[in-house]
């Protein structure tokens, strides 16, 4: 069989013609490089005949076929050809359908491949339309509450946060709806599924939580997406929860075009819906419930101090208190007073986006956060360090680790990262190494960039906008919080392709 006769994408045989004139100008890695790829367009040859073959003999929807479609996909990976791959995994699934059924749970791989195949061509809809595709089968094959389920539809939630910073702008705020309201929907089927007293409940609780805290940040961010994120608040939830409770209503943005023409007024230092944060705060308070129920003090001082977390993201300085409460009944559980001081005396950023219900467990957190990670210090930092009185810990530099920021217009908010393995991208990044003064409130100040890689005025901008609005959980001393001097961290973006 002829190669320009086979089902050979043109792209291939271009990349034959061009192989039959590279002559002998070409270097023996180029030659290697020659010989493997026309190795690959004979096995596609192949088999290609041996699907057409097959076609003829037991007709084009027989099981069968999947094998030769299988191994031309595989091939066409190989030499990057994605719109071919995702015309054969297309016909692969019609086949599959009609094989074994609408609703058979051997199309769930094959769906995984079709997401990446479109993660590779950038067509976004088509992996949420995917997702869909597998939140049925799984609901249909296990249950509406299964364990199975609950993942796709988690799956889902993160691929519309992934979208916030893939998709066009005018659709950010939409996404990120979606996926809030996804985490809403987990949180009923959990409680119908454990009860409200039961401690499998808890990571749900906070997933909950932890999407509110995220609402507030896209609220409070910067250009379009602020009031791209208050039009899509107002339409889902209506205005109560953007009012304050002594300073109700909204008042005209400087510019009366654009996405919204709306400022919610708020009180103080409260964010634009700080309700949200309360009611986030409430699903915090409801692990504690739990904990205390089970007699798991070590869980109930771990959400204390999430609750603490929250408190200050609300613009209160109460949380001081509760993670004073944490750490003594921390100390009542018999830890040590030196380990304590190690975790709580080191900022973190917040808030943290998932909770740990053991100390050991956030501990293990707040290495990963600084790992390989020292503060960077020239002549100067050093001769500072090495006067500072040893009497007062917290003048010495101390680095606070990763911050990974979402998106430009919400450079002070976590990135919810695709941990997802289905979902993996190799999107480009800056780095930029800060250092900053941090006050008793976990307020940044006094920013300086150390380094900037690669270099790139924008990144650098957007990074010092990002650190100075950052929060963190301030350094606490025997209980009580100090401003450290020196605060470095290595902030992460996106970059500009």
């Amino acid at each position: 069989m002829s190669l320009f006769n086979s089902k050979v994408s043109p792209k291939m045989l271009v990349l034959t013609m061009a192989i039959s004139f590279a002559g002998n100008i070409v270097s023996a890695q180029d030659r290697d490089a020659i010989t493997e790829s026309n190795q690959l367009l004979l096995n596609v040859g192949r088999y290609e005949a041996m699907l057409e073959d097959m076609e003829s003999e037991f007709g084009p929807f027989d099981a069968r076929l999947q094998e030769p479609l299988s191994g031309i996909e595989n091939l066409y990976i190989e030499f990057g050809d994605f719109e071919r791959v995702r015309e054969i995994q297309s016909r692969r699934l019609q086949l599959l359908r009609t094989t074994l059924g609408l609703e058979s749970p051997e199309a769930i791989p094959l769906l995984e491949s079709m997401i990446r195949t479109e993660l590779q061509l950038g067509n976004w809809e088509a992996v949420s339309d995917h997702l869909d595709h597998l939140l049925t089968l799984a609901q249909e094959n296990y249950g509406i509450d299964s364990d199975q389920a609950m993942a796709a539809m988690e799956r889902q939630a993160s691929w519309y946060m992934a979208r916030v910073y893939l998709d066009d702008d005018r659709d950010r705020a939409e996404h990120f709806i979606e996926a809030r309201d996804i985490y809403d929907d987990l949180l009923d089927i959990a409680e119908d599924k454990f009860g409200e007293q039961d401690p499998a409940l808890i990571p749900w609780l906070y997933k909950r939580a932890f999407s509110l805290a995220q609402l507030v940040a896209l609220l409070n961010s910067e250009g379009s997406l602020r009031g791209d994120a208050i039009d899509e608040t107002l339409r889902a939830d209506g205005p109560g929860r953007l009012e304050t409770a002594t300073r109700r209503g909204f008042f005209p943005s400087a510019t009366p075009f654009g996405p919204s023409s709306r400022v919610p007024i708020v009180n103080g230092d409260e964010p634009v819906g700080a309700a949200y944060l309360r009611l986030a705060s409430g699903y915090i308070d409801d692990i504690r419930d739990i904990a205390e129920a089970e007699g798991d003090w070590e869980t109930w001082a771990m959400a204390t101090v999430y609750y603490g977390d929250y408190s200050f993201l609300r613009g209160r300085n109460s949380g001081r208190g509760d993670y004073r409460e944490a750490r003594e009944k921390l100390v009542e559980l018999g830890f040590s007073e030196d380990r304590l001081e190690r975790f709580f005396n080191r900022p973190m950023p917040i808030p943290v986006p998932q909770f740990y219900g053991s100390f050991a467990e956030i501990e293990t957190y707040q290495q990963q956060l600084v790992e390989n990670l020292q503060p960077i210090l020239d002549e100067e930092r050093r001769e500072e360090a090495a006067s500072a009185d040893p009497e007062e810990p917290w003048d010495q530099p101390v680095h606070v680790g990763r911050f990974v920021a979402w998106e430009d217009d919400a450079p002070a908010a976590p990135r919810p990262l695709l941990l997802d393995p289905v979902f993996a991208m190799n999107l480009p990044t800056a780095v930029v190494d800060f250092s900053f003064r941090l006050n008793g409130n976990g307020k940044v100040s006094g920013v300086d960039v150390l380094q900037v890689q690669p270099d790139g005025s924008r990144a650098r901008r957007d990074a010092i906008r990002g650190v100075r609005a950052l929060r963190f959980r301030p350094a606490l001393y025997e209980g009580r919080s100090k401003t450290r001097r020196e605060v470095q961290l290595r902030y992460i973006l996106l970059a500009e392709e």
